[in-house]
């Protein structure tokens, strides 16, 4: 017969029923001290049996007394697991040697799924996101506290406050112990900062230290988001007062105390953050020391550090300039790039005076570091031989960081890796003097693309229907080695790429290109192209055939972002004009052209550059040789990309052409400048020369040009002005979401004697940009012109919506 000891339930969270827990032995008057023998557990499902012998305390061959406080206690570390609805332990057996015991539990249900109510769909993912809760795992008081937790942090992260969470456990399936949690939330208010109240500057206005704050902004009439609570960002803004006031010397700043609370704003509640400030004294640089460097004389050192007698002590300056800054100018680096990798700097600022400060350094220089090895890990697609060709860190060579930080951005340049997981790994040995780098890679999801894509080329063009496929990492060497295949032949770095495009108005194109960057083991690239378009309607027929070869060269003077490529181009134009739209070209037109470009790229990032600069010069020149035409044509363009603050960067654009004739010789009138719209719709264009700008369509007959008889007939000359402000928004191996504003001009004119740079045609807008691997990026502008073209459609005060695949820079 079994005698109940102890028990308890799910509503009995502390055992105190005396009378329970003085069950004994009817035989005995009082509690007996015997040794336990053996546990057994009946009831479980989903824990084992050493599990929860463990958990109560108990052990085999200890003596307890029986009724008394380690029954009582073992029960209550049972209870406490939060995995019991119902715990008993009971007598099974009792002889002269001891006691015999029986756990019996019955296990809360376990969790089979669970809903969240009461909110909008789009924040119902993220909430579900911060959800701690495993599908399985037993459904306790603490698992559902640690969820409404959860919960409540996520709307307060967003400026609500008095978050409910109601929590209903429905039980989904009772044979299996399974149940579904369901979770009423009441997001509770959000109320606005109101107002901003700031003690103790006595240097700079309200106003201004509201502005510096940058992260945390008080409700105003023009300002159209709501202007919320969230306490990560009001600790950015703190820090970003302290940053404008030691920047301004102010080095001994203090926040004294900060408060945020609700109260009446007229007939609502909102939010006002009082904020006391410490200003202390504005400090001046006095004397600057040197100690203990050799390689460098102090006033190297002193030029690197920014600073001189009398200027204002900039503490954010200061660390910036000892460790490490954007331009890679800073004390730090002028020794690690020469080797000294356990170069060390002691450094101490004493003030001096009531309003002075000495800088002081010490300088521990060390000894030259050599580079050992050179690792790659992580390309699971991408050959060790286009990574290795593309660093500049070479075994044996002096360590240098700049080194490692230019071969970082040759390797984000490739885009076949994520670029914020480029991780290189330093492992010195201090007795040889070497450093080892391995180079941690992610390869990112994929560096093929296929794009398909459609629209409307404005009049006389139609629908446009594209559809290109670009292979960037292909391997023209492993095309007939299955082993090497995944899906395609990839990882030597070759590009290969086939498109076609087709219109409602007959257009076609067909191109098949290929280049190989690396050829022969060099810096040479090589590649060819071969295209056939084709634009027919009742009235007038283009064709044209054309075949390039190229071969390229990286530079390494005036600096190693210099690169040349030269092609040679045949063309053949077939022209049937009947209404003389293109200028007297019908006929036959064979042009012979010589092509060279040189470019100097220093962009970090092709897709969003956040630095860096692109300059490129073209020329041109078709000879009057044999049957050919002749031309010549000049081209430049400048960009230019600068961060801001933060992640939002300013580009700058500029760029010239020029088409002109030779002195004899029939004049080819291909390839002249229109301007408007985007590359995408320019493709049917195939005979002109293209120049694309947001805000006005594209296409012939709708582009920016000079007019003959109201015939659109091309311009020798362009020029074209750009600026855009954009911010990275996401940037993942998936999504790259970049949206932007943007301000343009440019114009198109005849010859010089019409050619005014500062007559130009405006527009600006807004737009974002999106990446994804399987498509590339697609480009989405909305552009308000200000300026109308005479003679067209195509009128001023006007938005116009325009869409690309490809990158602008």
């Amino acid at each position: 017969m079994l005698v109940s000891f102890v028990s308890t339930s799910l509503a009995q969270v502390v055992v105190s029923d005396s009378t329970r827990l003085s069950l004994r032995d009817p035989n005995s008057s009082e509690p007996e001290l015997l040794t336990l023998l053996g546990i057994t557990v009946q009831g479980q499902q989903y824990t084992n049996e050493p599990f929860i012998i463990a958990s109560t305390g108990l052990q085999v061959g200890e003596k307890i007394l029986v009724p008394g406080s380690s029954i009582s206690n073992a029960l209550k570390r049972l209870y406490r697991t939060g995995l019991y609805s119902d715990v008993l332990i009971l007598e099974a057996q009792r002889t002269d040697e001891g006691i015999y015991l029986i756990i019996e539990v019955k296990e809360q249900p376990r969790l089979d799924s669970f809903e969240i109510r009461g909110i909008k769909k789009s924040a119902r993912r993220e909430v579900r996101e911060r959800i701690p809760l495993l599908t399985g795992f037993g459904i306790t008081a603490s698992s559902k506290a640690q969820a409404e937790n959860a919960i409540k942090r996520y709307y307060t992260e967003k400026g609500h406050r008095n978050t409910i969470v109601k929590t209903e456990v429905q039980m989904a399936d009772t044979v299996l112990n399974r149940a579904k949690l369901i979770f009423e939330i009441e997001p509770g208010d959000r109320p606005q900062i109101e107002r901003i109240h700031i003690d103790g500057n006595e240097s700079f206005s309200d106003r201004v230290i509201r502005k510096k704050m940058k992260e945390v902004k008080q409700n105003t009439f023009y300002r159209l988001s709501r202007q919320v609570f969230k306490k990560d960002k009001y600790e950015e803004a703190k820090t970003n007062l302290i940053t404008f006031y030691q920047s301004k010397g102010y080095k001994d700043v203090e926040i004294l105390s900060d408060t945020v609370y609700v109260k009446k704003f007229g007939k609502k509640d909102g939010l006002q953050i009082d904020l006391t400030v410490q200003e202390g004294t504005k400090y001046f640089v006095r004397n600057i020391n040197w100690d203990g460097n050799t390689i460098y004389t102090d006033d190297r050192l002193t030029q690197s550090l920014g600073f001189k007698k009398g200027d204002v002590f900039n503490q954010t300056l200061y660390n910036e300039n000892l460790s490490s800054n954007k331009e890679n100018t800073d004390v730090n680096a002028l020794y690690n790039d020469i080797g000294y990798l356990f170069f060390r700097l002691e450094r101490s600022i004493d003030v001096v005076g009531k309003d002075s400060v000495d800088l002081n350094f010490f300088i521990i220089e060390d000894e030259i570091f050599n580079i050992g090895k050179v690792e790659i890990k992580g390309n699971t697609r991408t050959h060790d031989n286009v990574i290795r060709r593309e660093l500049r860190t070479y075994p044996g060579e002096i360590y240098s960081r700049q080194a490692i930080i230019r071969s970082i951005r040759q390797l984000q340049t490739l885009s076949y890796f994520v670029p914020e997981k480029i991780d290189p790994n330093l492992n010195p040995d201090y007795e040889a003097k070497t450093v080892d780098i391995t180079y941690g890679l992610e390869e990112t999801s994929g560096t093929d693309n296929f794009e398909l894509s459609g629209g409307f080329g404005g009049r006389g063009i139609g629908m446009i229907l594209s559809a290109r496929v670009n292979f960037n990492n292909f391997s023209i060497q492993n095309a007939f080695n299955r082993d090497s295949y995944s899906i395609l032949p990839t990882g030597d770095g070759q590009k290969l790429s086939l498109g076609i495009q087709v219109t409602g108005r007959g257009y076609q194109n067909y191109d098949l290109g290929f280049s190989e960057p690396w050829f022969n083991g060099k810096p040479t690239s090589v590649g060819f192209n071969t295209s056939y378009s084709l634009y027919n309607t009742s009235t007038f027929k283009y064709e044209l055939f054309s075949s390039s070869v190229s071969l390229g060269r990286r530079l390494i003077w005036p600096d190693d972002y210099f690169q040349n490529s030269n092609s040679i181009v045949i063309q053949k134009y077939n022209v049937d004009d009947q209404e003389g739209q293109f200028f007297g070209a019908s006929g036959n037109t064979l042009l012979l052209i010589f092509r060279s470009i040189l470019e100097r790229n220093s962009l970090d990032n092709f897709i969003s550059p956040n630095s860096g600069s692109k300059f490129t010069l073209q020329g041109e020149l078709a000879p009057p040789l044999f049957t050919f035409s002749q031309y010549y044509k000049i081209k430049a363009n400048f960009h230019y990309h600068i961060p801001i603050i933060g992640k939002l960067v300013m580009s700058y654009g500029l760029e010239w052409g020029h088409l002109g004739w030779l002195g004899t010789g029939e004049r080819s009138q291909f390839q002249r400048f229109f301007m408007g719209g985007t590359p995408l719709q320019q493709r049917q264009s195939f005979t002109n020369d293209n120049i694309d700008l947001r805000g006005f369509p594209g296409g012939q007959g709708g582009s920016i040009t000079p007019y003959v008889n109201n015939q659109p007939i091309g311009g020798r000359i362009y020029n074209k002005y750009s600026a855009e402000m954009r911010y990275p928004l996401v940037s993942t191996a998936q999504l790259q979401l970049i949206p932007y504003v943007f301000a343009e001009a440019g114009n198109v004119y005849r010859t010089f004697s019409t050619y005014d740079p500062f007559n130009v045609k405006r527009v600006s807008g807004f737009g974002t940009r999106i990446f994804l691997p399987i498509l590339g990026l697609v480009d989405l502008s909305y552009g308000y012109r200000f300026d109308g073209v005479a003679g067209t459609s195509i009128s001023p005060r006007k938005w116009e919506f325009l869409f690309n695949i490809g990158a602008p820079f």
